[in-house]
């Protein structure tokens, strides 16, 4: 937490349904959304305590040693003269994909905490999943393929399909195009792949470090060839890359069925002039 304090040991107060509420109490909490991608940084949660609250104390699930404090702001007339707080949140890239509990309690002068309040945090693995790992009745992508890297450079993930079509940043999708465009239902065929970004593209810095290609349902037969690029080092003198093949499998999970590592240096990068470094031929599905 960017705006708090750390403290040791478990978050003071009562859990949620400990027979019902007691003050100091957390009257609202909220965030701009329940999801938070790996690593995702400056997260805002925001809400309102009852009038002898003195802080707030927050922790995620049991992780850690302790929780954080951060102190209330002032009063809202709108809401009785409750008072406001606001935290900003960092999360580590280590938090466990899947569904998370973000535990607020309003505490007084004194350190004593009251009833603790509950938020659903959804924290989303690195590969595409479609939220499988927070909803496991949602399907995974069938195929996804994936690039990341590990410094603020930006690098591309090329692949050329059986039929010839080069997939990159230019050209996001394994579709065929009719004229200069790509109609919206070949777009939407579960065979089709899709390019999910470009990272850090031009050097605007969007610190994911990772393009996808993912297929919804099986991939077209055949062989792909895979290429990273270095489109331009940043000011970096090198990046670091891993190239993965991940399969939803019977049981509808995600495995990685192929892994290259590599080291692409800036006396590689070429603006897109080419296609970049060949890394692996794949055979799908």
């Amino acid at each position: 937490m960017r705006n708090g304090v750390l403290r040791e040991g478990p978050l003071p107060g009562a859990a949620p349904g400990d027979g019902g509420v007691t003050a100091p109490a957390i009257t609202a909490a909220e965030s701009s959304g329940a999801l938070v991608a790996p690593g995702q940084a400056g997260k805002v949660y925001l809400g309102r305590a009852t009038p002898e609250a003195f802080a707030v104390g927050v922790r995620l699930d049991e992780l850690g040693t302790g929780w954080w404090m951060v102190p209330v702001g002032g009063a809202d007339p709108s809401f009785n003269d409750e008072l406001t707080w606001q935290l900003t949140a960092d999360f580590a890239g280590r938090v466990a994909p899947g569904l998370h509990r973000m535990r607020f309690v309003a505490l007084d002068a004194a350190g004593r905490g009251g009833t603790q309040r509950d938020l659903r945090v959804c924290v989303l693995p690195d590969i595409p999943d479609n939220l499988h790992a927070c909803d496991p009745s949602i399907a995974a992508p069938d195929t996804v393929l994936s690039l990341s890297w590990d410094t603020d450079a930006d690098l591309d993930l090329v692949v050329v399909t059986p039929d010839g079509k080069v997939v990159d940043a230019r050209h996001p999708s394994t579709a065929a195009s009719v004229g200069t465009s790509v109609p919206a239902e070949r777009l939407r065929d579960p065979s089709t792949g899709v390019l999910d970004r470009n990272s850090n593209g031009a050097c605007v810095l969007d610190r994911v470090r990772r393009e996808n290609l993912v297929w919804q349902g099986p991939p077209a037969p055949g062989v792909w060839r895979v290429y990273v690029n270095l489109f331009d080092a940043c000011r970096q003198a090198a990046a670091r890359f891993r190239v993965g093949v991940w399969r939803r499998d019977a049981s509808g999970a995600q495995r990685e069925t192929l892994r290259r590592d590599g080291v692409l240096t800036a006396l590689a990068a070429n603006g897109g002039a080419r296609r970049g470094t060949f890394v692996a031929e794949v055979t799908l599905p």
